[in-house]
């Protein structure tokens, strides 16, 4: 698949600076693929890594069709949990956010989500998963799962102020705290 990518993009192996890829949350089994994919490629290549949330890769591409600055982002996890995120861009077009992605119970976001109005845009499979409209007033809700090119903004910005990683650097974003 590396390769077919590389074909369509008309560029070498060697021709790569960066590797950027999303750390998570989610899929266990996909996130560790990734990370060994990039990891392999950082060593052999001996370029950098360049590590983006899942859930504000959601976000971005709920900004780039939707035109929206504050997005809540709650990605359905298992076992009722959710992968959720608060994300705002500021005027700067930088998003703001991080530090809110948590897992939750659906009992947890319930409560959470009565703290937010109209402004916020709804993204991600979770709302499908579990019926919110009863406690909603939101006009939207959008589902809306990851994209690649949706990473590319956040590698710009990592990028232009050197925020890399090393191979031996990166980590999983689990959000569950399993090890």
């Amino acid at each position: 698949m590396i390769h077919k990518v590389l074909l369509l993009a008309n560029i070498k192996l060697k021709e790569l600076n960066y590797i950027a890829f999303s750390t998570g949350p989610g899929n266990f089994t996909g996130i560790r693929i990734a990370i060994g994919i990039a990891q392999s490629l950082s060593l052999s290549l001996k370029i950098p890594i360049l590590s983006v949330s899942t859930l504000a890769i959601i976000a971005e591409k709920a900004w780039r069709k939707y035109n929206q600055k504050k997005i809540l982002v709650a990605v359905y996890c298992s076992n009722n949990k959710v992968y959720w995120a608060e994300y705002i861009k500021d005027n700067k077009l930088l998003w703001i956010g991080e530090k809110t992605e948590s897992l939750l119970n659906f009992y947890e976001v319930k409560k959470k989500i009565q703290y937010f109005n109209n402004d916020w845009l709804l993204v991600g499979n979770s709302w499908e998963k579990v019926n919110y409209k009863n406690i909603l007033n939101f006009k939207k809700i959008k589902i809306i799962s990851p994209n690649a090119k949706d990473i590319i903004p956040f590698s710009l910005f990592n990028i232009k102020n050197k925020n890399f990683l090393h191979a031996i650097e990166v980590i999983p974003n689990y959000l569950n705290n399993i090890f």
